[in-house]
């Protein structure tokens, strides 16, 4: 086997994991009864998309979830707590065990907010989010520092802003 070979090979792995579908993800399924649910563009592309929490018991739930933070895939490994983008493009899940896993994420409603491209308060943000597209969404924290989670035409990203509690 040929460095080439596993190259390709390795490359054509990859791209079959990271290529979101609905097949096996809580998307096919839809939010569960009761649950709250954002619409917005949050891709760009022109046609609403939904935004919701699932809160889950310690199972896994069979599919991967998007690290914005580290840039990574990761196994839903027990993982209490997700953020699921239903996308026309495809199912996203927004995982981050560190983040989620803090008292303010407990609470319920959770600290989301859809923040419009047009919205007055969405230029102070594209200083630190020059590629952003579509619509974005502000994550609360225990500073009360909002998180802004976006998508760059490519995948979900998270920028803090500069200000400080």
């Amino acid at each position: 086997m040929t460095y080439r070979t596993l190259l390709c090979g390795g490359l054509a792995a990859l791209l079959t994991i990271s290529v979101p579908t609905h097949a096996a993800t809580p998307c096919k399924a839809g939010p569960p009864d009761g649950t709250s649910v954002l619409t917005g563009d949050f891709d760009g592309d022109g046609t609403p998309d939904r935004l919701w929490v699932r809160r889950q018991s310690r199972a896994a739930i069979p599919a991967l979830a998007w690290d914005p933070w580290n840039a990574r895939l990761r196994r839903n490994a027990g993982v209490a707590f997700m953020l699921v983008v239903d996308r026309h493009a495809g199912c996203t899940l927004i995982q981050n065990r560190r983040f989620f896993s803090t008292p303010i994420w407990q609470e319920s409603p959770a600290p989301l907010q859809v923040l419009p491209q047009d919205a007055p308060q969405a230029e102070a943000w594209r200083a630190f989010a020059p590629r952003w597209r579509g619509d974005g969404i502000l994550l609360g924290s225990e500073a009360g520092i909002d998180m802004l989670l976006y998508w760059d035409g490519r995948r979900f990203r998270v920028v803090h802003s500069n200000d400080t509690p």
